[in-house]
């Protein structure tokens, strides 16, 4: 197996989005300014055009994979299909998908992920902006991150997919305290890099520093012209300039009734939640919330 790829995981809504603008003014673009367009070199893994391979190999499973049992049999080999297009180097796939097993099906191994960068959020934040994409309540938004069997659709929208538009592939999501340890606490042993969605927003120009310095630490990988990046990557990657982007351009994550990019701000919680709605998410992620600071 080629040894290729790597991660920006996230719970959604968690900044994931922001990480890969980051990536891609770092690897993808010119002296790193940063295009809606050049964001496309980091793809979502769960787009149901991966799983065309699936039909040759098995005509059954494919007209299941409705069933997490059955789509988890596949994870691994969708991460090795020469599709995905990775020859060398890295090849970076986002991912909201809780690092888990099923059937003794890990989601991913040592020997097909290089490493991974893992975006946390305070929960109670999360909350309020998972419930304005998903166009929820925020109780029904809290009850979603409180399930220990939250689960989304895979992306079905690609021309290329044969995937019957009847056939709803699943990502397994999890609770967020779930989510958080699968990323956080495995031993698979490959590098990770864990960073609080907040200090992006409050101090992003450290964090892009960190990651430059992961990636030399770990994969020896030098970042051409770094000052010049950074000094455009947090020009292009500010929370005005990317919602003007997506003003004028669309961003083909939002929703039909929110923008994508809404607010980009943290303790928000302290204005909109209720006080019962505060204390069930403590009560709930207590442990992750001390861990992490969010408590």
């Amino acid at each position: 197996m080629n040894k290729n790829i790597f991660w920006i995981s996230s719970y959604p809504k968690s900044g994931n989005t922001l990480v890969r603008a980051i990536l891609t003014g770092l690897f993808f673009s010119k002296e790193g300014k940063v295009e809606f367009e050049d964001m496309k070199h980091i793809g979502l893994f769960e787009t149901t055009r991966r799983l065309n391979f699936i039909k040759s190999i098995n005509e059954e499973d494919f007209y299941n994979l409705g069933d997490l049992k059955v789509l988890s049999k596949y994870w691994q080999k969708i991460q090795t299909n020469q599709e995905l297009k990775i020859e060398k180097g890295f090849g970076f796939l986002k991912t909201h998908s809780c690092l888990v097993s099923i059937k003794n099906n890990l989601f991913t191994n040592k020997d097909i992920t290089k490493g991974y960068i893992y975006v946390i959020r305070d929960p109670r934040d999360l909350s309020i902006s998972w419930a304005h994409h998903s166009n929820y309540g925020i109780d029904q938004s809290i009850d979603f991150l409180s399930n220990p069997l939250s689960v989304l659709k895979w992306i079905n929208k690609s021309k290329y997919s044969l995937v019957p538009k009847n056939i709803f592939p699943l990502q397994f999501i999890s609770s967020w305290s779930e989510h958080v340890k699968s990323w956080t606490e495995n031993d698979i042993g490959i590098p990770k890099l864990i960073i609080k969605y907040e200090d992006l927003i409050m101090d992003k120009e450290l964090i892009i520093k960190k990651i430059i310095k992961f990636f030399d630490e770990n994969f020896g990988v030098k970042i051409n012209n770094p000052n010049k990046r950074l000094e455009n990557i947090l020009k292009t990657t500010s929370f005005s300039y990317m919602k003007n982007m997506e003003t004028k351009n669309s961003f083909d994550e939002a929703m039909p009734w929110v923008d994508f990019f809404r607010e980009g701000k943290k303790e928000q919680w302290k204005k909109i939640l209720t006080k019962e709605q505060k204390l069930k998410i403590e009560k709930n992620f207590k442990n992750y919330m001390l861990k992490f600071g969010y408590y």
